[in-house]
């Protein structure tokens, strides 16, 4: 699963956020069929705060939990709303949980969301001819490489193919590397790499820590600028 990702100008309507949503939240998950999920082994959990534009809009939060086995579950919580002169407008939340094997592949993957009344959801099942993808925006049998949209693994730089975690939307991107940077966020210095990502109604830059490998920062470009800023984690 995933990697794995959103307070608007005052005049935005509620339609307009419904248009973003789905792409902003492809943070939430982007996990790939064969994800190195072992290079993560010590990371316990991470916190992101949102910001719009600069002003705090919410959060999510990244837990793992790997087993005596070696196999992990990835349980990811969003939780934002949108105000105007004080007032909550717009609300999110979502909560998914992915699972891999000792060996690192995807055994399944499962979310609900709440997109300001309206329900969403991605079911993601291995089977022997491949992935059974059932959700929102896509229902069928998909056998070609992927990562759900949850950007904590950096795998997501790899693949042809990402399915938002939120809707099971399946989306082609293409992705550059951008730059080397030293990056300080949530009290250190991160030596990391930059990576744009691109595809329909996808526009983000991730950096990943060059030593952890570990996702430190993240920006979405959609009716605004929209931030995940690493709050606190843990890396035993």
């Amino acid at each position: 699963m995933s990697f794995y990702f959103y307070v608007i100008a005052l005049q935005v309507k509620q339609d307009s956020m419904k248009k973003i949503i789905s792409f902003i939240f492809l943070f939430f998950i982007t996990f790939s069929s064969h994800a190195h999920v072992g290079h993560h082994k010590n990371l316990k959990n991470l916190k992101f705060d949102i910001y719009r534009n600069g002003q705090y809009a919410g959060f999510h939060h990244i837990n793992f939990n790997w087993k005596t086995d070696e196999s992990l579950e990835v349980e990811n919580i969003i939780d934002f709303g949108v105000k105007k002169f004080g007032i909550t407008f717009y609300k999110y939340t979502s909560k998914g949980t992915e699972k891999y094997d000792s060996k690192g592949k995807m055994t399944s993957f499962s979310s609900k969301t709440d997109d300001n009344g309206r329900e969403k959801f991605c079911n993601i099942t291995l089977r022997d001819k491949g992935y059974y993808i059932k959700g929102t925006k896509f229902d069928g049998i998909f056998n070609k490489p992927f990562l759900i949209s949850s950007y904590w693994n950096h795998d997501i730089v790899t693949v042809p193919t990402q399915f938002s975690g939120i809707t099971c939307k399946k989306i082609d991107q293409k992705v550059n590397f951008l730059k080397e940077e030293n990056f300080e966020v949530a009290g250190k210095t991160f030596e990391t790499k930059v990576f744009d990502i691109k595809g329909e109604k996808l526009d983000t830059q991730v950096w990943f820590d060059q030593k952890t490998r570990m996702i430190v920062h993240q920006v979405l470009n959609k009716k605004g600028k929209w931030e995940y800023k690493l709050k606190e984690y843990n890396l035993n």
